[in-house]
């Protein structure tokens, strides 16, 4: 028996079915996952607890999925937090503007099943927060 804490994963999507489809997927490979409907409720709630990892809709109410990636590297508690992007959309504009908001992974949801769970698993896997901050000059809060 693993007596191991459970990782913790933030899912942001204003959508319930989509939602609900990305908890059971990490659910049922042991995660723990917290449902989140909008960017703005995302960061008030982070405000209390920490998370391991950090799903993201593109298209939300109120601040869209980059601009919350980007306060999320302003933030000390955030700032090296794996975040990915989950979005139908996929221009290559979308992709470049997810890279610059400091994403760690852009996924379009056609693909969420298996490819989701390995991606997540990786991050969680390895230390990608230390080689984050390695990799990351230091930002000024």
């Amino acid at each position: 028996m693993d007596d191991a804490p459970k990782k913790r994963i933030l899912v942001v999507d204003d959508d319930p079915a989509a939602s609900a489809a990305v908890r059971h997927c990490l659910e049922w490979k042991g995660y723990e996952v917290v449902e989140q409907p909008s960017g703005v409720e995302a960061l008030a709630w982070l405000e209390r607890e920490h998370v391991d990892l950090i799903i993201l809709d593109v298209v939300m109410p109120g601040l869209s999925g980059f601009e919350v990636c980007r306060r999320l590297r302003e933030r000390d508690d955030t700032r090296y937090t794996p975040v990915i992007f989950l979005t139908a959309r996929q221009g290559i504009r979308d992709l470049l503007e997810g890279k610059a908001a400091g994403s760690d992974l852009y996924i379009v949801k056609a693909t969420l099943g298996a490819k989701l769970v390995r991606m997540v698993e990786l991050f969680l896997s390895t230390d990608i927060a230390v080689s984050r901050k390695r990799s990351l000059p230091d930002v000024p809060a």
